[in-house]
Formats: C-alpha cells, sequence, structure tokens
C-alpha cells in the first residue's frame, strides 16, 4: 500500500501533529490494509516510510507497507525497534486499533496506537463493498 497526498513539502508530514492528521485523513483506507494484513499475516504494524517518500507530477508519494511480528521482514528490519514498540504489538487489539509506525526523516522512529471509526473490520468489510459495487456508466 502507498498513498499520494496534494503537493508539498515532505518535511511538513514529519511532525507529531502532522502524523495525527495523516492517520485521521486516512484512517479508513489504513484500517482496512490492517485488518486485511492482520488476517492474513497476524499481529504487526503499518509503517509510514517517510525516508522513502517522493515528489513527483506535483504530488506527495508516501510508501506505507504492513510488517508482522515473526515475519522475514521484521527479520530483515532487525526486529521491532525497541522493547516498548514490542510490547505494543503484542498487546494492541486489532478489531479496534491499529498500530503505526512512523519512519521519520531524522532516522527517529514514532509509533502509535490508533483507534477511530470505523473499527478495522468494519473498514474492511466497506472497502471489499465498495470494490465489488459495479461502476455505472454514463
Amino acid at each position: 500500500m502507498s498513498f499520494t497526498l496534494p503537493s508539498g513539502r515532505i518535511e511538513d508530514l514529519d511532525t507529531p501533529d502532522a502524523h495525527i492528521t495523516l492517520i485521521r485523513s486516512q484512517w479508513r483506507e489504513f484500517a482496512a490494509f490492517a485488518w486485511k494484513k492482520y488476517s492474513s499475516d497476524g499481529r504487526g504494524a503499518v509503517v509510514i516510510d517517510l525516508r522513502n517518500a517522493e515528489k513527483s507530477s506535483g504530488d506527495l508519494h508516501v510508501p506505507t507497507f504492513y510488517v508482522a511480528n515473526g515475519s522475514e521482514r521484521l527479520s530483515a528490519r532487525g526486529g521491532w525497534p525497541n522493547a516498548e514498540i514490542e510490547d505494543v504489538i503484542k498487546e494492541y487489539d486489532p478489531k479496534l486499533d491499529v498500530v503505526f509506525l512512523v519512519l521519520r526523516l531524522d532516522g527517529d522512529v514514532f509509533h502509535y496506537n490508533a483507534s477511530d471509526e470505523p473499527p478495522p473490520p468494519e473498514a474492511s468489510e466497506q472497502s471489499r463493498s465498495r470494490k465489488k459495487k459495479p461502476r455505472r456508466s454514463s
């Protein structure tokens, strides 16, 4: 998964307030994605990779992916960034919450355990329903 935002500076996304705004503005997509990946891969986190964000054609493209606990992808990353994040991954409720890791431009990693409406299973179901509806031609 990745997402594209209207033109802006990558640096403007790299603050705690901007992280929260981004998570809220993309909640339905993030929650649906997280539930789908949790259902297939197990507990984990949605990673928002600001370090590899790119600007093209006036838009900002931000890579986003899921890392599951115990996965090869997690091993390749050297494990969770710290024990606190590891504990959050073990304890969050995937029916209500999504854990986000934001890879910041300065090399730091921020994490958020977020909840919003609709909860992840419902967001996933709504996403599937939208994709199944045939489009009408005019």
